[in-house]
């Protein structure tokens, strides 16, 4: 529903992307509905295999349209859509994909990983995302969907598209040894985003 309804945004009928290499890159972690069939798997239908698998999320929607592009699924814990979205860029820019449907998605069906994040102590208390922020308390799960359609610049000039924004460079990399698995580490975020600046051709002094 979100992929057309991003279509839609875009104006770019699905009918005109059917046969193309139009890539679909999807960030997703904690695979919900998997842990609810698994609790109860006697009442699981066959098809349960295939619904409850993270690798059919963006397969589904190459399928439904018949997209020929790459059919991703990505998961990096919190940044699994940033990361989508980067290698959808990345995708368009190695011709892989000529356009590049891209975001992520978050259902939250069983109660076990919300408890589980919260005896963790890494749920904000306070309800309040403050990123980069010295009062920043952990971060605020919730259910949400979002994808965008992508394209090489040139092309979605020639094509007259509607262009919202323009991204201008990515990076990815890992936290590495921090003090606990997840736990951010500075210096690889210091590193990440200078990789973002240089491979953007932006100078953070102007940002």
């Amino acid at each position: 529903e979100v992929v057309w309804e991003a279509l839609e945004d875009a104006g770019v009928p699905a009918n005109e992307l059917r046969g193309t290499a139009t890539g679909v890159y999807v960030g997703s972690t904690n695979n919900d509905y998997g842990m609810l069939i698994a609790a109860d798997p006697a009442e699981a239908h066959p098809y349960a295999l295939t619904g409850s698998s993270s690798s059919i999320i963006p397969n589904r929607v190459s399928y439904a349209l018949d997209l020929r592009g790459p059919s991703i699924n990505v998961d990096t814990a919190c940044s699994s859509s940033l990361v989508a979205i980067h290698q959808a860029v990345r995708g368009l820019r190695e011709g892989d994909a000529d356009v590049a449907l891209a975001g992520g998605i978050n259902v939250q069906a069983p109660p076990f990983i919300t408890t589980s994040f919260g005896e963790l102590g890494v749920i904000s208390p306070t309800g309040g995302i403050r990123a980069f922020s010295d009062d920043a308390d952990g971060f605020v799960r919730a259910d949400a969907a979002g994808m965008v359609v992508l394209k090489r610049l040139e092309d979605a000039e020639e094509d007259g598209d509607n262009i919202l924004g323009v991204i201008k460079g990515s990076a990815v990399n890992s936290d590495g040894h921090s003090n606990g698995l997840t736990a951010p580490n500075p210096d690889a975020q210091v590193d990440v985003l200078e990789r973002a600046y240089i491979d953007a051709e932006v100078d953070p002094q102007s940002v």
